[in-house]
């Protein structure tokens, strides 16, 4: 595991712990709460199992965006501390892709595909590192159809970050992202915690798509994000001579000055202070996944992921990563923790309270009028707040159609200006075998399907606006509904129709000419094709300079090992003395005779005749193939001029043809006019009919929309309305029972309670301590 994993994995595991403390507060709560809340007062809290299931889950999502080639997969590789099919990953984000632990009953890893339409899901083996990219062949480009019907996909994969509750969004490069897998995309990073957006450094600040796709995202979402630009060992030690004569400082802050440039272009409209955040040093700094797995420590540590992983595991603790997982929970078991403790007092002070049956009774009737009265509250504002949506969604709509619907109406007069029996009969004057709008208006369509779409994302954001302010008396109860409608608001898109043009004039009374032009038409299509094989032989016949240059590299670099052996090593000379005999002779028999000889160690020698011998042997090995690429090269040199000769001829004779063609299209003219009467009709038919009713249908998927969405609205603030007014009613209710209770109990069962609601009061009192310290910590 390296440190990064490491540092993530504690985080997570320190989350983990606090959640599980807040568990605690909440069984506790629940069952004080069972014990002592009135019957009116339990009514209002079926929200025990709401926060049960926000503390059950344990996922913490961080999505990753950014173009193909980024280096995404391998900066989750490196943020997960393992290689998680590089290859492979990488070719199923053509769509949304969710990384996350194997769910129970599971022990071995498996994708799952989801799809637009009503098929179930369908799982894949994960046997080998292969299956996701044979999988992921189904969403390139030859295969567009079945990209279209995929939703998203799921992997599921054992790995210690992922088991304690990450899950790891990869997305399509927004440049190439499809419709449907955009809304995908903004759903993933409206319900993320954490979204981390991906440059690099040949692109310092992102391309024109991008910023288009982003520009909504960040203005909702810039206290999640952040940028890194990966590949930022290019930048530490660069190539280029003008870069490494600046010292490092100098050179790294002038790069990440760049991406703060563009983001000043391209979010000038963004306030300030967010600017500032998204651009600050703690959220846009450069990465190097690359170094972050190299074996040099050093480069470990200068890859910078390691301060990524602060940086997450700071926002694990921080934003809506501990808003919506851990604080928000625990904010709403306060408040029932205080409306509890309240409760209990409450009723102490009721049967402290030394009062008469017939000020009892006063007070029975008392409440039964404040009862009637918050009623009546409740059904005016519910009233009032129905009539407000009413009138606003009319406004909007009314709004809307004519911001939407203008440039549409003025596209349609210019149509209907310029589509004239004029313009079809210059088309056939030109020889136009298919007829479409003027080139002008045909810009000028594009330019009004684009338009629609930033006017309509203008209006969505009028609409949320207004919404907004339409629930701002609701403000704290409406938060946790305001996503949902978010949700469903951004899923509302517009788009202009596929105009169909390009009609084909009927030219049966030109038989002849139709003949000659098919001729050749054919004639031009085998000449096309022969060039397009030629056009293969030449570049199967390019010459591999990387090759020759990587096989004369390896010639060298065994010279140079050669080179570098230097003389042969002298064989060492050296005496040994050894006995000859335990008892000697004459009469000193008792002792041992020695004797000395020379010898000669040439070991040394002989390794390295053996080493020498070894790089001969590479050197002619190598010296072989740079031989027989030399040769290869030359018989390559030979097939391409042959084919570049044949391809000059085939183009002239294309170039003969193309004129005969033009010749028998010229005669055809004459007799073509009977058809120009019959096309402008169809042509009409086909862009002002079609614009009509995309206009209608326009007006009414507005209405529609509008409508329900403000309706949606409406009757969620009406349940906001019921749950305010619900707590003082009860409140008030939870009186009348304790007041009519009283009326029936006896001194020793009032005492008794009195007692238990004591008890009960420090129990609460510990709990809401030990939940509020948990708010501050």
């Amino acid at each position: 595991m390296t440190s990064t994993n490491e540092f993530l994995s504690r985080s997570l595991a320190d989350r983990q712990n606090r959640i599980d403390n807040a568990r605690a507060y909440l069984t506790r709560t629940q069952e004080l709460f069972d014990q002592f809340g009135s019957a009116e007062l339990k009514t209002t809290h079926r929200h025990f199992g709401e926060l049960q299931q926000s503390l059950a889950s344990d996922q913490v999502k961080l999505v990753v965006l950014g173009e193909f080639s980024r280096g995404k997969s391998m900066l989750i590789n490196a943020l997960l501390g393992i290689d998680l099919l590089p290859a492979a990953l990488e070719t199923t984000t053509a769509t949304n892709t969710f990384l996350q632990k194997l769910p129970a009953g599971h022990t071995e890893p498996f994708i799952r595909v989801h799809y637009q339409d009503d098929r179930p899901p369908q799982e894949i083996a994960w046997t080998d590192d292969a299956a996701l990219k044979r999988w992921g062949t189904e969403l390139d480009d030859s295969h567009q159809a079945e990209r279209q019907q995929v939703s998203h996909i799921e992997v599921f994969f054992d790995h210690d970050l992922l088991n304690k509750g990450l899950v790891l969004i990869d997305t399509p490069g927004l440049g190439t992202i499809v419709k449907h897998h955009e809304e995908i995309t903004h759903r993933a990073i409206a319900e993320a915690h954490i979204a981390l957006w991906v440059q690099d450094t040949g692109q310092l600040g992102a391309n024109g798509s991008e910023w288009e796709f982003m520009r909504q995202t960040l203005r909702r979402n810039f206290q999640k994000f952040i940028t890194v630009v990966n590949k930022w060992d290019r930048v530490l030690e660069p190539e280029d001579a003008h870069d490494r004569a600046m010292n490092e400082e100098e050179r790294t802050a002038k790069k990440l000055q760049l991406v703060r440039k563009n983001f000043a272009e391209k979010l000038g409209e963004q306030a300030q202070a967010e600017f500032a955040s998204l651009t600050g040093a703690t959220q846009l700094f450069g990465v190097s996944a690359a170094w972050a797995k190299d074996a040099d420590p050093e480069r470990q540590r200068r890859s910078n992921m390691g301060y990524l992983a602060e940086r997450i595991a700071a926002l694990l603790t921080s934003g809506e990563a501990q808003e919506q997982i851990l604080l928000k929970p625990l904010k709403q078991l306060t408040d029932i923790q205080r409306q509890l403790a309240e409760h209990i007092a409450n009723e102490l002070v009721q049967l402290n309270a030394d009062k008469s049956a017939v000020q009892r009774e006063q007070e029975l009737q008392k409440l039964d009028l404040d009862i009637r009265e918050l009623q009546h509250d409740e059904e005016r504002e519910t009233r009032e707040s129905r009539d407000e949506h009413e009138r606003a969604a009319q406004v909007m709509t009314d709004k809307t159609r004519e911001e939407l619907l203008k440039p549409l109406i003025k596209l349609r007069d210019a149509v209907d200006d310029q589509v004239t029996e004029s313009y079809v009969r210059r088309l056939v004057n030109k020889g136009e075998r298919n007829i479409g709008l003027p080139p002008e208006l045909d810009q000028q369509y594009k330019q009004v399907a684009g338009q629609l779409d930033r006017l309509w994302q203008q209006q969505k954001t009028a609409v949320q606006t207004t919404l907004d302010g339409l629930r701002a008396s609701y403000l704290d109860a409406m938060r946790r509904h305001a996503r949902e409608i978010e949700g469903h608001l951004t899923q509302l898109n517009i788009q202009l129709p596929e105009l169909s043009l390009n009609l084909t004039f009927d030219f049966s009374v030109l038989e002849e000419h139709q003949q000659r032009m098919a001729q050749l038409n054919a004639e031009k299509t085998r000449l096309e094709d022969e060039i397009d094989t030629l056009d293969g032989e030449i570049a199967r016949n390019r010459i591999d300079e990387n090759k020759r240059r990587h096989a004369e590299a390896n010639l060298a670099r065994v010279q140079r090992q050669l080179d570098g052996m230097g003389s042969r090593p002298e064989a060492r000379i050296y005496s040994e003395t050894y006995r000859t005999s335990d008892w000697g002779s004459g009469f000193l028999w008792c002792s041992p005779s020695y004797s000395t000889v020379t010898r000669r160690d040439d070991s040394a020698g002989r390794v390295y005749d053996q080493e020498r011998g070894e790089l001969r042997e590479q050197m002619a090995d190598r010296e072989t193939a740079l031989a027989a690429i030399q040769q290869e090269e030359l018989e390559r040199t030979g097939r391409r001029i042959t084919a570049e000769t044949a391809r000059k001829k085939y183009e002239k004779q294309m170039a003969q043809r193309e004129k005969e063609l033009q010749k028998a299209e010229q005669q055809a003219r004459q007799d073509e006019e009977a058809l120009i009467h019959d096309t402008l009709t169809q042509l009409r038919r086909n862009t002002l009919h079609q614009l009509e009713a995309s206009i209608s249908g326009i007006e009414r998927y507005l209405a529609d929309s509008l409508r329900d969405m403000f309706q949606q609205q409406a009757q969620l603030l009406a349940s906001c309305v019921r749950e305010q007014m619900l707590e003082p009613l009860n409140a008030k209710r939870t009186q009348q029972q304790e007041i009519q209770l009283l009326l029936q109990q006896s001194q020793a069962q009032i005492n008794a309670r009195r007692a238990a609601l004591l008890e009960g009061e420090r129990a609460v009192a510990d709990v809401m301590a030990m939940t509020s310290a948990a708010l501050t910590n």
